[in-house]
């Protein structure tokens, strides 16, 4: 059986990612959808988390589909770029929210790594 691609994982993750925050703020989402989407987003609040918590899903299935691309097209310069990326992103999340998911993006991240090592 062939392994998934670390850029199928991250992908995944994106997919994973914007079903929870969906189920999590489902009632922010319909709060912001009674009040008309447009302008419904301030600042900070229960919205703000909601849109960035969801925002994070598609930029994130994008950073996966072109490590997908780099691993298909053996560019091993890009591949460590996204491994040190996730890394530090997952580093810095989970160091400010340890309960969070942060964790998950770090040991991806460093199978990225790993991988581009060949």
């Amino acid at each position: 059986m062939k392994r998934r691609s670390a850029g199928w994982w991250v992908q995944a993750t994106a997919v994973g990612h914007g079903a929870i925050g969906a189920v999590l703020y489902r009632d922010v989402l319909a709060d912001m959808a009674r009040a008309g989407v447009v302008a419904s987003v301030p600042e900070r609040g229960d919205r703000a988390a909601a849109f960035w918590f969801l925002a994070a899903a598609p930029a994130l299935w994008m950073g996966g589909r072109l490590l997908r691309s780099a691993e298909e097209h053996g560019d091993t310069a890009a591949q460590r770029t996204a491994g040190a990326t996730l890394v530090g992103v997952g580093a810095v999340g989970a160091a400010a929210m340890p309960k969070g998911g942060f964790w998950l993006l770090l040991g991806l991240g460093g199978e990225v790594l790993r991988r581009s090592r060949g």
